[in-house]
């Protein structure tokens, strides 16, 4: 996460930026009347993403990018405006050795050393992000944990799919009021029935309860397993899409960006012939959505990717209070 010399403080999205700037949206801003409230400063916190845009196009239109490679506006902080970063990697050595811990804190670094000994990763792979990250955390809040690395999220993951409702474990899968909560959270920008939401969220394992509270997980590739470079590929948006599909490939559906690669894709609202290969999120509310197998119904928006003089298109979904992903089988 980015704070910036205003004190708005940014999450960043994805591996790959421009060399000035960071592409980051608008988490927390200072406001008198906020609910957040760090060193005598209140804070607001936004979730809906056309709230944040708008936020920031009335007030400080000066994060908003252009940006040629893709080809759109999105949100981004330029390095001269970052006053601190703050990473969740280092966060939970620095937790480890204060003695003033509150609750979720201790709690958070429990979870993160837990899950490390369960899995057999070594807890420099887990870091602490969200509210607790840049201490404006309540005793309401959640806690966030990241993995990072391919093989310590998969190990993370089908660890908790073991662990997840044992009697003698400390994770246990969210109950019916929780699932009932986080739908009121986002169903104004997921037109869903709840029986339908609910079926979706029930299965996932990198969100759950761990000793009583609330947690969500994200996993991230490392850096050294990343190859590509910002501009390595171009965006061009091509517009709103809705399609249905068979899911073949699930291998990254539990990262952020996560991807679920498709076949048998059938375009719903138009007879267009840019047909795309993938679905892409940066969202992570669409991590564990779908398995291989599935078939889906999806809305978003379509992209032609360029890459060397070769183009193929892909579904960018999590933009847009109508974009979706549901298994239809």
């Amino acid at each position: 996460m980015l704070e910036t010399f205003e004190g708005l403080i940014f999450d960043v999205k994805g591996f790959l930026h421009p060399y000035d700037r960071v592409i980051a949206y608008l988490r927390y801003y200072p406001d008198v009347l906020g609910s957040r409230c760090r060193m005598g400063v209140r804070y607001n916190r936004v979730y809906d993403l056309g709230e944040r845009t708008k936020l920031l196009k009335d007030r400080w239109p000066h994060y908003l990018y252009n940006s040629i490679v893709l080809h759109r506006q999105v949100q981004a902080v330029s390095n001269e405006r970052i006053k601190h970063r703050y990473v969740p990697a280092r966060i939970i050595g620095k937790l480890q050795h204060r003695r003033d811990l509150d609750k979720l804190q201790s709690l958070a670094c429990d979870m993160a050393q837990t899950l490390a000994t369960e899995a057999h990763i070594p807890i420099s792979n887990i870091g602490i992000s969200g509210s607790i990250l840049v201490g404006l955390h309540t005793i309401q809040s959640d806690i966030d944990l990241i993995i990072y690395g391919a093989e310590p999220a998969r190990a993370c993951h089908q660890r908790l799919r073991a662990l997840m409702g044992n009697r003698s474990s400390y994770f246990n899968p969210l109950g019916s009021g929780d699932l009932q909560d986080l739908y009121v959270q986002r169903v104004p920008t997921m037109n869903l029935p709840l029986a339908t939401f609910i079926e979706h969220e029930r299965p996932k394992v990198f969100q759950g309860k761990f000793k009583g509270t609330q947690y969500f997980l994200r996993s991230v590739r490392d850096w050294d397993e990343m190859t590509e470079k910002y501009g390595d590929r171009e965006f061009y948006p091509l517009g709103r899409t809705r399609l249905t599909g068979t899911v073949i490939d699930d291998s990254d559906s539990i990262f952020t960006p996560c991807k679920y690669v498709l076949s048998d894709v059938k375009i719903v609202n138009s007879e267009r012939d840019d047909v795309p290969s993938e679905i892409v999120s940066f969202r992570g509310k669409y991590c564990e959505q779908a398995k291989r197998g599935d078939r889906i119904a999806a809305e978003g928006l379509l992209e032609r990717v360029k890459e060397k003089g070769n183009f193929m298109h892909r579904l960018l979904i999590g933009e847009s209070s109508n974009d979706h992903l549901l298994r239809v089988n």
